[in-house]
């Protein structure tokens, strides 16, 4: 145990002064702060301005209309639309002129309204840009309201007591949990939950593969023979194993209090730029246990790459598959995680080693999953790390004195079988 300690103690040396980690647990909490603070702030501190919305209206039917359609206004008070019919012989007579003023920024967008537009005709939308689509969808829904209003009074019905008996109910969400209720919604959990999700995969893939590159190094310098005269095979791993783990948690801690710390600040200077972040003690507890988990299921595997390899390339080509391990179960927490937290498969998938990690700390985020089945998947995840640590280690202790030839799975399989 004492020999395990030191190693340790070596690691956490080597790691925790080196140049990168430094810069990596300083640039950390700036990134993270800069994904939920920047957007927040560009909307806070941008000004809206009115569009120049010209519109040729060549059904002649709907000139009364659209000015209302388009007659709300900005926070400021100012016109969301500055609106302006052109008489269609006009238009016809010059189209060119219409188009110029478009190109140069002088009129924002240009609809055309043909004249069969009662009976499903298309309407033209120009603009510089054609990829706002929420400017371009309001315009949609706005020519839409007013042909409705002309088709239903052709109809015999009032629109306005359609409009009245048909608006949209509000919608208030709350999430149950823990025997309460918060009042919470998309915006504000999905945006933090993936923060999380891409934080857990960047590091666990990051610090696995450290833990890779430090056994490659060490073996190819000819350390860890030293390290060998004084300790055995197994401890060598288990001390690189847990000394890159205990850096990684270490960096961890700083990274939660500069962003607590940070959220408290902004909290109290600009409420707004908080109001899509969701944060709790209760997650940053399983943030840290599942980077617990995934740490060490992934790294005895790059433990035991970085062992059986002699170069740089060899490695790089055998992790592969491990590799994929890690980007799979990030896909399937992108997809179906995010979208779908209590669906079965969801479920299943949490519990299942390599998958848990990510797939059970977002559905702990986004959802309400019963306790029994928290306390199943770090259970059988943890009997995973077990089962994989002793696999890996029957590798390290015969690798570490391979060299040459990168080994194929039979091989790793037979010094899988060595006593």
């Amino acid at each position: 145990m004492n020999t395990i300690l030191k190693l340790i103690k070596r690691e956490l040396k080597t790691k925790v002064l080196s140049k990168g980690f430094l810069v990596g647990t300083l640039l950390g909490p700036i990134f993270l702060i800069g994904i939920y603070a920047i957007p927040g702030l560009m909307m806070f501190y941008s000004e809206e301005s009115p569009t120049v919305l010209q519109v040729v209206d060549e059904s002649g039917q709907l000139a009364e209309l659209l000015p209302e359609e388009f007659g709300d206004r900005l926070d400021d008070g100012q016109p969301r639309f500055i609106y302006s019919a052109i008489p269609p012989e006009r238009y016809s007579a010059d189209p060119e002129r219409y188009r110029v003023a478009v190109e140069s920024g002088e009129v924002e967008v240009l609809l055309v309204i043909p004249g069969d537009v009662l009976s499903g005709g298309q309407v033209t939308y120009m603009g510089t840009s054609v990829t706002n689509l929420d400017l371009i969808r309001l315009v949609q829904s706005r020519i839409t309201g007013a042909v409705n209003r002309i088709r239903l009074t052709e109809a015999g019905l009032d629109p306005a007591e359609i409009a009245r008996m048909t608006q949209r109910v509000p919608l208030r969400t709350v999430k149950v949990k823990g025997g309460g209720e918060e009042e919470t919604g998309f915006g504000r959990e999905l945006p933090t939950a993936f923060v999380f999700l891409m934080l857990l995969y960047v590091t666990i893939l990051a610090y696995g593969a450290a833990v890779m590159r430090g056994v490659l190094e060490e073996k190819t310098s000819r350390i860890l023979e030293v390290l060998l005269s004084s300790s055995n095979a197994f401890q060598l791993m288990m001390g690189k194993l847990f000394g890159v783990g205990t850096a990684g948690l270490i960096q961890y801690m700083v990274w939660i209090a500069v962003a607590s710390a940070a959220y408290v600040a902004a909290g109290a200077a600009t409420p707004s730029v908080t109001q899509y972040v969701d944060f709790s003690a209760a997650t940053f507890a399983f943030f840290v246990l599942f980077f617990i988990i995934g740490y060490f299921q992934f790294s005895a595997l790059y433990a035991a790459v970085g062992a059986a390899c002699s170069t740089q390339e060899d490695a790089q080509a055998l992790s592969a598959p491990v590799t994929i391990l890690i980007i799979i179960p990030f896909m399937v927490s992108l997809s179906l995680g995010l979208s779908q937290p209590d669906e079965s498969l969801s479920r299943t998938l949490s519990m299942v080693p390599f998958f848990a990690p990510m797939l059970m700390f977002l559905r702990i985020m986004l959802s309400n999953p019963e306790t029994w089945e928290i306390v199943a998947a770090v259970g059988i995840n943890v009997v995973a790390i077990v089962v994989l640590t002793w696999l890996s280690a029957r590798i390290y202790r015969v690798g570490v004195l391979m060299y040459g030839k990168r080994p194929g799975p039979a091989e790793l399989l037979r010094w899988m079988r060595y006593r």
